[in-house]
């Protein structure tokens, strides 16, 4: 499941709380789960992706394998999870936010959690020193931040200033990986007090080699591409830790016996499969294999078709489970300088590269391709690039955005706009999508089919893994689907600090300092209604349809709840009872 890099936007208000739960029950010995994930995992440290394959697979690790100060309730809220610890937070617009361990915070191996710890995972965040851990938090709100504070190694607190408000403060720092791993594998060393000492010491300094040392291991040192055999990087923070890496085919987790950081387990085994394609996923369910998958199209099948496939399951028996609303399809520009799009490349006037923008989303078919889409399955029309249709302020947002200004699609306006623009026409737009996804491949057919007549040249650069192509910015569009960014699992951020489509903006930036700083919902509404609104009269790029996703499981697991969205096949394992695998 092919998912563009996203992280976590956290809302001010109204968070629940997770303490100690009595009702909690132990771990059901003999019990084993299997869980089916599309794609590669390429390491073991669920803060690592380089590209866009691996990041869902990172975070479905990560939901197992990574406590964290706030969780995802089965709404998609957040709950403050105070057994791993607090976020407390002071000031406005140069916001202080402490970070504050609880004493029984353990890793898998039974170190205690530090200040070291949360220091690494801020460096690795922000690329510290210029040196690149290839975080999937890169891009989050913690790029504003400073160390604020002067731990020593065993403290249980580190503060970080921010330079402004963010709305992520309460999630961007993670406990991926231990620092005690990390530092005696980049510095040689076999005594972990001392590693963690340099580790912290390199951080504060910014150190410049020794980061980079410690960049490399975080990295590089959790590779599962040929298997894993030394058993302390299998060291956890979360619920789970790996007891076996097969290369890129299964990881095996078994439940952390020292866990106090959150939600206990009940299933003592899951087993990790990664599978090319979800044809292939659901055919292990029905031999008894898998017991838990997610589904979306791939270029071998259809939503449609993996649901028939669903169907035929007699035994096991299994219930499934079709929701959208946390991802849409979108058409997005290409902001940084090797772009046809952009201020420089329009003569450093952004009124003439707004224009060009206009002139193209003016081209996009955006009602006939959603009318192809649904000749598959029934999907919901997307008319915000905020909010999602099952969400408060959506409606209203969609009635002032501006999008309706290209509900159809208006030929005869975008080639008067391409002839106003002064360009030499037809203009040569690039355009990437991933070619195992059906639906951008739709669009990308319906979209050329009069892009001459408005002034346009398409150029396919599509590929089975564009990555490269849009880190090397040498791309005009991109047509994929991408997370709804008011979600509080995602990174509004992203918006104006991503570096693939680089778009800037002060305005924008302005509409997310007030989201940071939104007091309540309604004012948290009205910041991302106006962010929307921003976003539009910019010409941003143009949601088209909400992406739906398929949850399929066994029913022979009790207690079972999905996701919120339907998008995760690890989410609330808390929650799973099966009885034990008979042996032999």
């Amino acid at each position: 499941m092919k998912r563009l890099l996203a992280l976590a936007l956290v809302a001010l208000f109204g968070a629940s709380s997770l303490t100690a739960c009595s009702s909690e029950q132990g771990v059901i010995s003999g019990s084993q789960i299997g869980i089916a994930q599309i794609g590669e995992l390429n390491s073991i440290n669920p803060d690592v992706s380089s590209d866009l394959t691996t990041a869902h697979n990172a975070s479905e690790l990560a939901n197992l394998t990574t406590a964290k100060f706030f969780d995802l309730g089965p709404t998609g809220e957040l709950i403050a999870n105070e057994k791993l610890g607090t976020v407390d937070a002071s000031g406005t617009k140069q916001m202080r936010v402490t970070y504050t361990l609880s004493d029984s915070a353990v890793w898998s191996d039974g170190v205690a959690i530090d200040a070291t710890d949360l220091a690494l995972s801020f460096a690795a965040a922000t690329s510290l020193g210029g040196s690149n851990f290839y975080s999937v938090r890169r891009d989050s709100g913690l790029q504003f931040a400073k160390i604020a504070s002067t731990p020593k190694v065993g403290d249980k607190s580190l503060t970080l200033e921010f330079s402004s408000a963010v709305a992520d403060y309460q999630t961007a720092l993670t406990l991926s990986v231990a620092a005690h791993t990390v530092a005696t594998k980049a510095f040689a060393s076999s005594d972990a007090t001392a590693a963690k000492t340099a580790a912290l010491n390199a951080i504060l300094n910014q150190d410049a080699v020794a980061l980079d040392a410690l960049a490399e291991s975080y990295r590089s040192g959790f590779d599962s591409w040929q298997g894993i055999t030394d058993e302390s990087l299998f060291v956890s923070s979360g619920a789970y830790r790996v007891a076996k890496v097969s290369g890129k085919t299964s990881v095996e987790l078994v439940a952390n016996s020292n866990y106090q950081n959150g939600h206990l387990p009940r299933v003592q085994t899951l087993k990790l499969q990664y599978f090319a394609d979800a044809t292939a996923a659901i055919a292990a369910m029905s031999s008894g294999q898998i017991d838990i998958a997610t589904a979306e199209d791939s270029g071998i099948a259809s939503l449609g078709d993996i649901l028939g496939l669903v169907s035929t399951i007699e035994s096991p028996k299994v219930s499934s489970v079709v929701k959208s609303g946390a991802m849409t399809e979108q058409v997005i520009f290409n902001f940084r300088s090797t772009s046809i799009f952009s201020v420089e490349r329009n003569n450093q006037d952004p009124a003439a590269a707004l224009s060009v923008r206009k002139a193209f989303l003016n081209l996009i078919p955006k009602n006939r391709i959603i009318t192809g889409i649904s000749q598959n399955y029934s999907v919901t029309s997307s008319d915000s690039l905020v909010f999602s249709s099952g969400m408060n302020y959506y409606d209203s947002s969609v009635s002032e955005n501006g999008l309706t200004e290209y509900l159809f699609q208006d030929v005869e306006k975008a080639s008067e706009l391409m002839a106003a623009s002064g360009l030499e026409l037809p203009l040569k737009v690039r355009v990437v999508f991933d070619t195992d996804n059906p639906r951008a491949q739709a669009a990308w057919i319906l979209l050329r089919e009069r892009a001459l007549s408005a002034g346009f040249k398409l150029k396919d650069l599509s590929s089975q893994d564009p990555t490269q192509v849009l880190a090397s910015g040498d791309f005009d569009v991109y047509i994929g689907a991408r997370p709804v960014v008011s979600l509080p699992s995602e990174n509004v951020f992203a918006i104006t600090s991503s570096a693939v489509f680089g778009y800037t903006s002060d305005l924008v930036d302005g509409a997310l300092e007030e989201l940071a700083l939104a007091a309540d919902e309604r004012d948290r509404g009205a910041a991302l209604a106006k962010l929307d609104k921003l976003l539009v009269a910019d010409a941003y790029g143009m949601p088209l349809y909400e992406v739906p996703s398929l949850l399929v499981y066994a029913d022979r697991i009790k207690g079972f709840v999905p996701s919120a969205y339907a998008d995760s096949a690890t989410w609330g394992y808390q929650n799973w009872a099966v009885e034990p695998t008979p042996q032999g």
